[in-house]
């Protein structure tokens, strides 16, 4: 009876070599993969971010642009004086800013004399006092600073000659435009690297902060219409 032994030109299974490299070949895929999705979502977080930033910046500016529209309305009745501003009276060196109005209403709903925009504790917040206990509301949050720039109108010509910080205005019947600065932080970590930059709004430097936190400055400038 002849021996029978494995056909060697025709093996059943792997060898040593094969099998680790196999393995390597398995770990670095992984490896690459798990990489792909951790960019993918750190991409997708700083996106959200971003867009979290845009949002608050453009609904703050725009509410305190509809606001300054209304100061000193109605133009050819209102008494008083339709704004008024203070330097460096809030956190951060930032600035507060008063506005007034015929039936001016606070951000709570209730009437005001007078509504009262400035940063408390990380947050732009309205106050008015129409009521005995007015309650503030925040109208953005993470916000880093807070500047007004007013333009003066010095020889009645109806255009500005001067832009003027609030302390320097000595007649607020001059004003004809109000520059805004505001600047935002992201609500969570989401840069790479430490942001040791400093941000500066009319003349305030805010910063550096050396966190991980995304910012950015939005400003406008916002024409009155009653004064």
């Amino acid at each position: 009876m002849r021996a029978s032994f494995p056909d060697r030109h025709h093996p059943t299974g792997f060898t040593l070599v094969e099998t680790l490299v196999s393995i390597a070949l398995g770990a670095t895929i992984l490896l690459a993969t798990t990489q792909l999705f951790v960019d993918g979502r750190e991409s997708f977080q700083v996106q959200q971010q971003w867009l979290s930033l845009h949002e608050q910046g453009r609904h703050a500016l725009q509410f305190l642009t509809t606001e300054l529209r209304r100061a000193g309305y109605p133009a050819g009745s209102f008494s008083g004086t339709a704004l008024s501003a203070t330097n460096n009276s809030g956190d951060n060196r930032s600035d507060s800013l008063t506005i007034r109005y015929q039936g001016a209403h606070d951000c709570a709903g209730s009437s005001a004399r007078s509504i009262l925009y400035a940063l408390v504790d990380h947050s732009l917040r309205c106050d008015g006092n129409g009521g005995a206990s007015p309650t503030p509301q925040t109208l953005s949050s993470q916000v880093g600073g807070l500047q007004f720039r007013f333009g003066a109108d010095l020889d009645g010509d109806r255009s500005v000659d001067r832009y003027l910080d609030g302390d320097q205005v000595a007649d607020w019947g001059q004003i004809r435009t109000v520059d805004i600065g505001l600047l935002l932080q992201s609500d969570q970590p989401a840069r790479q690297q430490e942001d040791s930059n400093r941000y500066e709004i009319f003349g305030v430097t805010h910063g550096p902060y050396n966190d991980y936190r995304l910012r950015k400055i939005y400003r406008t400038t916002v024409q009155l219409r009653n004064q």
